[in-house]
């Protein structure tokens, strides 16, 4: 049985991720912080005791490490974030911090325990900013215009580097909303 772990395990989007990986007879693990009381999502789903929780302060490289350890996983699906683009101006730094360092932590970990494992990387069509020609692909221009859209434009980055200079399997998916 093939291990996934889905950080953002309890947004609509991880949610919906860890219903389709359980259909495909996945062992699921969900990254959480302590702090967090809400499965409405999973509940939603009815699937919520169908998933191993386990808390990892995603900012921390030495929980970071020996969650990937412990569990081996063969899939990591990473989309926690600092999410709200409003948020992101009221505090810029934590946003960047979390949006970056988290993912930093996750790849640095992967490359040390196991680079085989795969890693999927949540980037986000905010990245492009100021759209001036439409459709948008990954050549369009990316101009971000909050801090938000900055913290992901360099994860997003990260992610490229760290696939072109290591070899590693990680894929950015850019999300965008109807």
């Amino acid at each position: 049985m093939k291990k996934a772990i889905v950080t953002g395990i309890s947004g609509q989007d991880g949610a919906y991720l860890a219903k389709l990986l359980l259909s495909n007879n996945y062992k699921v693990f969900g990254i959480v912080r302590t702090n967090l009381k809400s499965f409405s999502n999973l509940e939603y789903l009815k699937i919520n005791n169908e998933i191993e929780f386990v808390y990892c302060d995603l900012l921390n490289i030495s929980e970071v490490e020996k969650t990937i350890n412990d569990i081996n996983p063969d899939e990591i699906y990473n989309l926690a974030a600092q999410s709200s683009v409003f948020q992101s101006y009221l505090q810029p730094i934590t946003t960047f911090e979390f949006n970056t360092i988290s993912v930093f932590n996750l790849i640095e970990s992967i490359k040390k325990i196991n680079p085989k494992i795969k890693l999927y990387q949540a980037s986000s069509s905010e990245m492009f900013g100021r759209v001036k020609n439409l459709p948008i692909n990954e050549e369009s221009v990316i101009h971000p215009v909050s801090p938000y859209a900055i913290s992901k434009v360099a994860a997003h980055y990260t992610c490229v580097n760290y696939r072109e200079s290591y070899d590693m399997f990680i894929s950015c998916g850019i999300l965008f909303k109807k």
